[in-house]
């Protein structure tokens, strides 16, 4: 029985040894298949929308120092860019009016210009949005930033206050064929400023005196009327006065003196006030300060003449210089 079970046995390993042998032979030729790695795709949506960037520079403009009536060419810059959009737009633009403490100017002080101007010329600016007709490009993915320019001038109304004047202009750009606006908005108002001057102009009506045929030794009243006028200044002015010696026409060396000449604030009847003499002296009569409403601005001074005793017959005149200062 013993030798029955060991020989068993024994075929069981040696089965078992051949086996490995064999598998062993065939392993050089053994290849291996794995399954392939699962996969799939999806479709990605995205709705790109209409947009329009705004962004203006500088956002400070200064038309430096003007006096009343006078003007700066429509010919400072502003930019108007688009950075990232993708539609053309048109510019509106539209401003506030021009103020210095309770002083105001009107916004249509302020004038625009597609292109530079040298010389008077622009649109008034509104205090509503208008369209320019500048055209702002479209960005592309090649040139994604565009831009365009807009140029500004300012005038200044007779009897403007002295003083340091600001305005905000306002920028809007919109497409109406696809109803887009700017959605985005940064740094799209310009401050503009201006100083404006304190100066008094004169303009004297009439230009000359005639005092007529005065006997020697006689006088006319002071009551020969000048009216000294500002027109288009802004400051209140006082008269001076100041005159030369009376000489003869046909003979400079004969004359008489510059103080026979009198002047006054007011229409005297009678040959009285006060003498003039060869510098300028303040006769205390004040030009008030023209304004908006009421640009021109005056007040009277009177003359009269004494002519002294023996003096030779003949024609004479005088030079008297009158000053308004501010």
């Amino acid at each position: 029985m013993f030798k029955g079970k060991a020989l068993d046995y024994g075929i069981i390993v040696g089965a078992t040894l051949v086996l490995f042998f064999a598998l062993l032979a065939l392993s050089g030729n053994l290849r291996f298949t794995y399954a392939s790695t699962p996969t799939n795709t999806l479709v990605a949506n995205v709705a790109v929308t209409n947009v329009i960037y705004l962004s203006v520079t500088p956002n400070a403009i200064s038309f430096g120092s003007l006096y009343p009536s006078g003007s700066y060419d429509a010919n400072v810059q502003v930019t108007d860019t688009d950075n990232g959009g993708n539609i053309e737009a048109n510019m509106l633009v539209e401003g506030t009016a021009w103020t210095y403490g309770s002083n105001s100017m009107g916004v249509s002080n302020t004038l625009w210009s597609p292109t530079a101007l040298s010389g008077s010329g622009g649109t008034q600016l509104s205090g509503t949005f208008t369209n320019t007709g500048i055209i702002i490009p479209q960005p592309t993915l090649a040139l994604p930033s565009t831009s365009n320019n807009i140029y500004f001038g300012v005038t200044i109304p007779a009897g403007t206050p002295p003083g340091n004047y600001v305005q905000t202009i306002s920028f809007e750009n919109e497409n109406t064929t696809y109803s887009t606006y700017n959605s985005v908005s940064s740094a799209y108002t310009v401050t503009a400023s201006v100083s404006v001057l304190g100066v008094c102009f004169i303009s004297l009506s009439p230009t000359s005196l005639n005092f007529g045929s005065i006997a020697a030794n006689a006088n006319v009243p002071t009551n020969n009327l000048v009216t000294d006028s500002d027109s288009n200044g802004d400051a209140a002015a006082t008269i001076f006065v100041e005159g030369t010696s009376w000489n003869s026409i046909s003979n400079t060396l004969i004359g008489f003196g510059v103080s026979n000449t009198l002047w006054s604030a007011s229409s005297l009847g009678t040959y009285s006030g006060n003498a003039l003499t060869n510098t300028l002296t303040s006769t205390g009569i004040t030009i008030p300060a023209p304004t908006q409403a009421n640009p021109t601005t005056n007040s009277p001074i009177y003359f009269g003449l004494g002519v002294p005793g023996g003096t030779p017959a003949g024609s004479y005149s005088q030079t008297i210089t009158i000053e308004n200062s501010c």
